[in-house]
């Protein structure tokens, strides 16, 4: 390995977390090899007098044994340099990722850091990272870089180069191709460049794969054992952090909807109206009740009102925006927290929901179409109240006033339609 290339982290994320490990380990081998050139050259030089001067060996013989000995010298110091790179490298690059997705409690972003810090050691053009979210062995992409999202969309299972990505999820070791076999994504300028497929290993589990792309520029792509470290422990990180995601995706997500459960709610409720309240901002809450739930559960099965329940999740979370929360609080309730929301926005925010429902179906299946409404009560802060008891009795007064007025509640439904 001769040259910058090989004698100091690239700079970036590298060369930021290089500061973790007391410095850039492999800039501070590219000085012992500079004083061990100058070490072993000046050795070599020195014969010159000691053969000319002091033995009298003729000037022929003088030339040719130092240019035999600086041939052998840089010979054996790039050969040892070069090996003494290589497990340096094997060392620290996966510990560098290691310390790079630790340090991350997101798992997507701990995804897209990875690509990025990869791309950066190892100079490879493109990477695609697929990870097996759902357990059921189909990998998704969930990171790229150097590639364009509509090559390699994201959160979609790999279409593309199936026969080598079989292989390495199978043979759970780095697969190397042609360049040529991934054309479909690839540029047209990859040239003489390799694809190089690691397996992603969480102990004795395949967890996804790592898809790195790279020609002469990216002389560590060839080393397998250093691919294989760092399979391993980006395997072994990513899936803890993908772990942990579930862990909380359990403890503040309510399992049939999806939506936040009522303890996380109630959580955001509070710490959302101290902030409103700090900031003079004002602070909505919707409370909904849906209508006739349990005739549908009587007449259908609970199996349909379950289905009507998770379409109504779904709904309410394409409804809603990025900074609201969308909840189920109770076996038909639903709640939504909307920030900077004053009391006009609110009450249209409801319309517009309540209008949702009554015109699409909230269950189709089998000739059976069912359309539900909900009951909506509006509060919230400074015009209900200062405090959380007091806007969610509001909102709670408000949703019951709106469904004793609807129609047609204690109506047995009639097939294929039930009454809001």
């Amino acid at each position: 390995m001769k040259g910058r290339d090989s004698s100091a982290l690239p700079p970036g994320t590298a060369g930021r977390l290089a500061g973790r490990f007391a410095g850039d380990p492999l800039r501070s081998m590219s000085v012992l090899k500079r004083w061990v050139r100058i070490v072993t050259y000046g050795a070599v030089c020195a014969e010159w007098p000691l053969y000319y001067v002091v033995l009298g060996y003729p000037v022929h013989n003088v030339v040719s044994s130092w240019v035999f000995g600086m041939l052998v010298a840089t010979v054996a110091i790039e050969f040892a340099f070069a090996q003494g790179y290589k497990l340096r490298k094997q060392g620290i690059y996966p510990a560098m990722l290691a310390v790079e997705l630790g340090a991350s409690r997101d798992f997507k972003q701990a995804c897209e850091a990875a690509v990025r810090l990869v791309a950066e050691l190892l100079r490879a053009d493109q990477v695609v990272l697929a990870f097996g979210e759902h357990h059921d062995g189909e990998l998704t992409t969930m990171a790229t870089h150097g590639i364009s999202p509509e090559d390699v969309p994201l959160a979609t299972p790999l279409p593309w180069c199936q026969r080598p990505v079989k292989r390495a999820m199978k043979e759970r070791r780095v697969v190397v191709t042609p360049a040529s076999e991934g054309r479909a994504w690839l540029p047209s300028s990859a040239g003489r460049s390799q694809i190089f497929y690691v397996p992603l290993l969480s102990l004795d589990r395949l967890v996804g794969l790592l898809i790195l792309v790279g020609g002469r520029k990216a002389p560590d792509l060839k080393d397998n054992t250093l691919l294989t470290a760092i399979g391993l422990t980006m395997g072994l990180t990513l899936d803890n952090l993908h772990h942990a995601a579930d862990l909380r995706e359990v403890a503040t997500h309510d399992e049939l909807t999806r939506l936040s459960n009522r303890r996380y709610f109630f959580e955001q409720l509070e710490k959302q109206l101290t902030a409103a309240r700090r900031s003079s901002r004002p602070l909505a809450l919707l409370l909904m009740d849906v209508d006739s739930l349990k005739l549908v559960n009587d007449t259908y099965g609970h199996n349909v009102g379950d289905a009507a329940l998770a379409n109504l999740g779904k709904l309410l979370a394409r409804r809603v925006r990025a900074e609201d929360i969308a909840a189920r609080i109770g076996g038909d309730e639903f709640a939504v927290l909307m920030p900077d929301t004053d009391e006009r926005r609110a009450l249209a925010a409801a319309a517009r929901l309540e209008k949702s429902l009554q015109t699409k179906p909230i269950y189709e299946a089998k000739g059976l179409t069912l359309n539900l409404g909900v009951s909506c009560g509006v509060a919230g802060y400074p015009w209900s109240g200062e405090s959380t008891a007091q806007i969610v009795q509001r909102a709670d007064a408000d949703m019951y006033q709106v469904k004793a007025v609807r129609k047609g509640r204690a109506q047995a439904p009639a097939p294929g339609q039930v009454p809001d």
